[in-house]
């Protein structure tokens, strides 16, 4: 067995064809060899370095960590990745100290490429393939009115409600019948219908490799107002019958109280225990006070990024920060969004053990005043945050912020209405 970390294994490639280099010939394997290739101006020859270096145990991880900010965007992305992937505890813990945007896993670890039944699925891996479920409903209430009108007995919600899952039903399949399907692990779902739910629960066989899943609007709409399309129905199915989802980002229109059959419902989670997921998005213009409380309540005992839209609909900071504290003990982003009650939210957290093991805290386009940025300059551990964003808020002197030590993002609202207001509503 070879110990020398500095000579060229069975892996590595060394200068020159089958007969052995001379005694004086450069040797491009061993550790010195991917040091070498990492010194290339070429992407690709950096990134096999850095997976290479990978397989010579701590040398190689110190390696592609003290490496970590010397390259382009798209090869410190993909030394992430595989710190990620491989670099245990150690390697989670330097991305978090380096960059820790770096360190969360994300719909945009994947490429995104919208799924074509031509041209199938050539890379389930990397790709995260995009369905676009919107259906043309013109043609389709013209056919549910020539159904009722004939006397079939069935109510025009009813067989609207039909209609419905049929066709997406016929959407969905033909992209379950690539061969390759059962190798995704990344998935957007676009426009997705209230009957799409249990048409994706009773595909969870076919699906079992999915880690990462977007659900709902892909406009990203800077406002989050635009979108007709409702988050329906109870989410918390989809982490029950995907247990290896490691993402789950939603964005829509969770308005509404209660489940309608035919039009949707609010946004909502039953009780549920998922042992993979990490980052939890939902972007929506007002996220109910009930399905708030029930998010807080989910058991996500390796959840690292916690994301929420929550608008008007209030947030009693008071209770649910203890709580997010308790239940996401590996949180290291928090991210409480275009919110009402901001000051109140900086108040729970100055208080709360959690503001000690975050890393980044996102406060932006809220409603936020010099009261709340009181609270949080009086707190000693906001100092060890890496980020503190409180950009778009109601804040008038941000220069007193210069006094933070960590990144602070502060470009404050537009102050010429003379109100406050959160940023989705500007």
């Amino acid at each position: 067995m070879n110990n020398n970390p500095n000579q060229p294994r069975e892996y590595d490639a060394v200068l020159g064809g089958e007969a052995p280099p001379p005694v004086h010939g450069v040797i491009l394997g061993g550790l010195e060899g991917v040091r070498n290739r990492l010194k290339s101006s070429v992407v690709e020859v950096q990134m096999n370095a850095l997976s290479e270096a990978l397989n010579y145990g701590d040398i190689g991880l110190d390696l592609v960590i003290n490496n970590l900010t010397n390259y382009s965007e798209q090869v410190q992305r993909f030394a992430a990745k595989l710190l990620k992937q491989r670099g245990g505890d150690k390697g989670k813990q330097a991305l978090l100290n380096s960059d820790p945007y770096l360190a969360f896993i994300m719909m945009t670890n994947w490429l995104v490429e919208e799924f074509n039944s031509e041209v199938g699925i050539k890379n389930p891996e990397i790709t995260a393939y995009s369905l676009n479920l919107q259906l043309d409903w013109s043609p389709l209430y013209t056919k549910v009115r020539s159904i009722v009108k004939s006397g079939s007995g069935l109510s025009f919600r009813a067989e609207t409600h039909r209609l419905d899952r049929e066709e997406t039903t016929k959407k969905f399949q033909t992209f379950l019948h690539n061969p390759q399907s059962h190798q995704i692990q990344a998935l957007h779902c676009h426009y997705p219908s209230h009957c799409f739910i249990d048409i994706f629960i009773e595909a969870k066989n076919q699906l079992s490799n999915l880690r990462a899943l977007f659900w709902g609007d892909p406009q990203d709409d800077p406002y989050k107002d635009t979108s007709i399309h409702k988050l329906t129905r109870n989410m918390s199915l989809i982490l029950e019958a995907y247990p290896n989802l490691e993402v789950l980002h939603i964005r829509g229109n969770a308005d509404g109280d209660n489940y309608d059959p035919f039009e949707g419902s609010c946004l909502s989670f039953t009780l549920a225990e998922h042992h993979h997921l990490k980052t939890l998005i939902i972007e929506t213009s007002c996220l109910p006070r009930s399905a708030v409380n029930e998010i807080v309540n989910l058991n996500l005992p390796n959840l690292e990024y916690l994301e929420l839209w929550t608008g008007n609909a209030g947030f009693d900071a008071v209770s649910l920060i203890p709580k997010i504290s308790e239940q996401f003990p590996k949180l290291k982003y928090l991210g409480i969004r275009s919110c009402e009650d901001a000051d109140e939210v900086a108040k729970a957290l100055v208080s709360s053990p959690l503001i000690e093991r975050l890393k980044i805290l996102d406060l932006s386009m809220g409603e936020m005043t010099n009261q709340g940025v009181e609270y949080l300059l009086n707190c000693p551990a906001v100092n060890q945050l890496h980020t503190l964003n409180l950009s778009m808020n109601y804040i008038s002197n941000t220069e007193v912020l210069d006094q933070l030590v960590c990144h602070v993002i502060a470009q404050p609202q537009d102050g010429e209405y003379g109100d406050r207001y959160y940023a989705l509503h500007e």
